[in-house]
């Protein structure tokens, strides 16, 4: 019979293999794709950004979707892909696909989270101050509001929910419900300000949407302390 650890290792393995997998069949099959990419969003070349995905076809919107995936899965930032989705593909299906995206690229990350990088969770809610406070920000109805504030970071509630006691089944349904209004004002204001000449009035009124979101994000927290 084999043992619980033995299955573990199994499991973490074929993990870790599928991961690679992907990540070299895309450098094969698209030689420069990651630097390219990186370099674009390092420098903030929004339009450079744009023009790359779109170059891509119809298959812009599996890049934009794995982008997202990848970026949610490893903890880097997924806004630069958001802000362009709604430019390269129109305002409802760039946030329809930045969302698909959002909510795979969390549960993956989940997964990953609770069942391979453990100790890299709990040392990333020990640096923020969280690791006394999990079962507060733990249950499906905490993990729906805080995924559905716009630019809070979702790997830090990602570790959140590996440590604590949540299901899969309800860390999906907060992730499916909390990631729609918060990908909605992401998207749009990022196609808003790219195209700020046209929408600049509904930019700004954007931004206060999301700065009143941040600052009733800051005060929820400091009361939760």
């Amino acid at each position: 019979m084999i043992k619980g650890t033995t299955l573990d290792k199994v499991f973490k393995g074929f993990v870790i293999a599928i991961i690679l997998f992907v990540f070299a069949g895309v450098h094969f099959l698209v030689p420069g794709f990651y630097s390219t990419l990186f370099h674009l969003t390092m420098t903030g070349n929004m339009e450079g950004l744009v023009a790359y995905i779109t170059s891509f076809g119809y298959w812009a919107i599996i890049i934009s979707i794995f982008m997202i995936i990848i970026t949610n899965m490893t903890g880097l930032p997924s806004i630069p892909f958001l802000t362009v989705n709604g430019v390269i593909f129109g305002l409802v299906p760039g946030i329809i696909i930045s969302w698909i995206g959002e909510v795979i690229g969390i549960d993956l990350g989940f997964i990953i989270m609770r069942n391979i990088l453990r100790e890299k969770a709990q040392k990333l809610i020990e640096d923020n101050h969280m690791a006394e406070k999990l079962d507060q920000y733990s249950n499906i109805r905490t993990m729906t509001f805080f995924r559905a504030i716009p630019y809070t970071p979702n790997v830090l509630f990602t570790a959140i929910a590996a440590l604590s006691r949540i299901s899969l089944r309800d860390h999906t349904v907060s992730a499916l419900i909390g990631k729609m209004p918060a990908v909605i004002v992401e998207v749009w204001l990022g196609h808003d300000l790219l195209k700020f000449s046209k929408y600049g009035g509904r930019f700004l009124i954007w931004v206060t949407i999301a700065s009143v979101a941040y600052l009733f994000y800051r005060h929820y927290k400091r009361k939760k302390k």
